[in-house]
């Protein structure tokens, strides 16, 4: 990070965002790994809330993307200032990753790009680009952005540092606020310019003397996969734990997860009461969702996947399933164990069984209540797990999910599993119309919804999510009968 780019971004801060320390502002770093140098102090207002966005971990970076063109970690309209400094350069494609800055940005959102317009190669690994103000002006204009400031240091400041070599030029863009109907229009060109972009997209591996440039990670640890513990088994160590959300443990102790729900926990299932209910829930992760409803006076049966086979796999061309699948094995049983640690350190009575939703003996059931918390969306067939569900719940089915306004009021999903990205366990974006209308058909049609944000605790990011609460009709409808070539 060279002097000259920390006082381009000093002045922006002092100019764009002076008056605005009072404001609780989400504010995302992309590039942000600690190269010599950052802007996060740049960003310490109490108020704010600096993350850091790279491709590999490192000093300064909060959270590791999987591909700078598509950015499933951060919700769409979540970032109120977006930064960017000697990062673009190196992005091959960098017209689709301003697609991914737009698509973030929340309306009316700042944008602050810094790139070199001169200067010698400099490989990280790889080094595409210069940067002329008409060129930053046109990317802020592909991405549906207003240019607020363009401009390039032509003449030499006198860095001691040498990084007048450089010449920077930067960007400041604006999102656009004109309405939600401009709004949802504008996010919908992104999103067919943004899918049309990346279709059968590769980021070929730089050439072999660029190799050096990069920083050589340890490979993660592993640890013997193992089934998930019995209820009554001795616990296992606090350090064996892998929590999936944030909790408090009964000595007074606060363990961090990937999720806290806790400061919004209600809101997250639906506002029921619990009390005096049976309850089945597909998924229980650390367990804090079992927990807090036998806290509120639920009789709550758990129920995990079996091992073998842990979640739908998406067909990625290429993709290493079995590496995935020992890697991802660990971490779930990290998962199961901070289970089994809570349910012990609780002396809870809630019941874990493990097997197959559609595999689930019929003495389980019926439950008065059915939840299914951020599941859907790693399955091959949601509307078939809503179904199964269904056949064991008499009266109330809980379904929560990421919530994209970008996807618009149509029973519809978005196929989020894509050859040209490397992952294979997330499937589908749904919007609220498809879970409503789905619970109508099968016998739910008294349905309640309700948007919400719950707090992702690896970059302190407020997700938007959304609560579908639908009771079954009375009296309970006569469900059609099961096509027995159907897999679940």
């Amino acid at each position: 990070m060279h002097t000259s780019s920390r006082d381009k971004m000093r002045l922006f801060v002092e100019q764009y965002l002076g008056a605005r320390r009072g404001e609780p502002l989400v504010i995302h770093d992309l590039g942000s790994q600690d190269v010599n140098g950052s802007y996060r102090d740049l960003f310490d207002s109490p108020n704010w809330r600096y993350t850091g966005l790279d491709m590999v971990p490192g000093d300064n970076v909060d959270l590791v993307l999987k591909t700078p063109y598509t950015w499933r970690e951060v919700a769409s309209g979540s970032v109120d200032v977006l930064v960017s400094g000697q990062a673009f350069e190196h992005i091959r494609y960098v017209w689709i990753t301003m697609l991914e800055v737009a698509r973030v940005l929340r309306p009316g959102g700042l944008c602050i790009v810094i790139a070199p317009s001169s200067g010698p190669e400099h490989r990280y690994p790889v080094d595409c680009w210069r940067f002329y103000p008409d060129g930053m002006e046109s990317l802020a204009r592909f991405a549906q952005l207003d240019p607020v400031q363009v401009k390039t240091q032509w003449q030499d400041e006198g860095h001691d540092d040498g990084s007048d070599v450089w010449h920077d030029s930067v960007l400041v863009c604006r999102k656009p606020d004109h309405g939600p109907w401009w709004n949802l229009k504008s996010a919908l060109k992104r999103w067919l310019q943004h899918r049309s972009l990346v279709q059968g997209l590769s980021d070929p591996a730089p050439l072999p003397e660029a190799a050096a440039l990069r920083v050589a990670m340890p490979a993660p640890a592993t640890l013997p996969a193992a089934p998930a513990t019995p209820a009554a088994a001795e616990p296992p160590a606090l350090s064996q734990c892998r929590f999936y959300h944030s909790v408090d443990l009964p000595g007074g102790e606060s363990v961090k997860g990937e999720w806290d729900l806790r400061p919004n926990v209600d809101a997250y299932l639906g506002g029921v009461d619990f009390a005096g209910r049976s309850v089945l829930e597909v998924g229980p992760a650390s367990g804090f969702l079992s927990f807090h409803m036998e806290a509120a006076g639920a009789r709550v049966t758990a129920l995990e996947p079996p091992m073998e086979h842990l979640w739908d796999v998406a067909p990625v061309p290429g993709f290493d399933v079995a590496g995935w699948r020992q890697e991802f094995a660990h971490v779930i049983t990290g998962v199961r164990q901070s289970f089994q640690y809570l349910h012990h350190a609780r002396a809870s009575r809630v019941r874990l069984i493990v097997a197959h939703l559609d595999a689930l003996p019929e003495s389980e059931g019926p439950f008065d209540i059915g939840l299914l918390a951020s599941v859907l969306l790693h399955c091959r067939s949601p509307f078939s797990v809503m179904e199964q569900l269904a056949r064991r719940v008499s009266d109330t089915l809980i379904v929560t999910e990421v919530y994209d306004a970008n996807l618009g009021d149509l029973p519809v999903c978005r196929l989020l599993a894509d050859p040209a990205i490397p992952q294979v366990h997330t499937w589908w974006a749904l919007t609220p119309a498809f879970v409503i209308q789905s619970l109508g058909l099968l016998g739910f049609p008294d349905a309640r919804l309700s948007i919400h944000h719950q707090k992702r605790d690896v970059d302190g990011a407020m997700v938007p999510m959304f609560t579908v609460v639908a009771r079954r009709a009375w009296p309970p409808q006569q469900p059609t009968p099961r096509n027995p070539d159907a897999r679940f």
